[in-house]
C-alpha cells in the first residue's frame, strides 16, 4: 500500500463542522486519481487534473478511539496506464461525477498503473 500524506482541506473542515450543526452527511464516500501534480494546499477543491473516481471500497475502525482507515481499491482493469499525480477522498454529495462532492483531503503520488496490479489508497483518520 503506498504512503502518502494528505493535506486536509479547508473545505473538509467544513464538511465536518456542518454535519455537526445537522448538515448533509460527512461520511466519505468516493475518492478520485489525477495527473496534476501541483502542491496540496488547504484551499483545494478538486483535483487538478481528475482522471478517474470510485466508490470507497471499505471502512475499518482503527486501533485508537476515533481512528478509521478508509480505503479506495484499484483494480487490475482499473485506470490502465494513468500517470497517477495525485489522489484525493470525497464526501458531502459526492458521486461518480468527476470533481462532485467535498474534497475532504489531497495528497500527491507517482505511479504508472499496470493491468498486472492492484493498489489499495488507505486514508487513515482520527476525529
Amino acid at each position: 500500500m503506498p504512503t502518502i500524506t494528505y493535506t486536509l482541506t479547508n473545505a473538509g473542515h467544513n464538511m465536518y463542522r456542518d454535519a455537526s450543526k445537522g448538515a448533509a452527511s460527512c461520511k466519505v464516500t468516493y475518492a478520485a486519481l489525477g495527473t496534476g501534480n501541483t502542491a496540496p494546499t488547504v484551499s483545494d477543491t478538486k483535483l487538478q487534473a481528475e482522471v478517474f473516481r470510485k466508490k470507497i471500497s471499505s471502512y475499518t475502525n482503527g486501533t485508537n478511539p476515533g481512528e478509521v482507515i478508509i480505503s479506495l481499491y484499484v483494480a487490475p482493469g482499473d485506470a490502465v496506464g494513468v500517470v497517477i499525480a495525485e489522489v484525493a477522498f470525497f464526501g458531502g454529495n459526492a458521486s461518480g461525477t468527476k470533481d462532485s462532492g467535498v474534497m475532504l483531503c489531497r495528497g500527491l503520488y507517482s505511479h504508472t498503473k499496470t493491468n498486472l496490479e492492484s493498489i489499495t489508497f488507505p486514508l487513515d483518520e482520527t476525529i
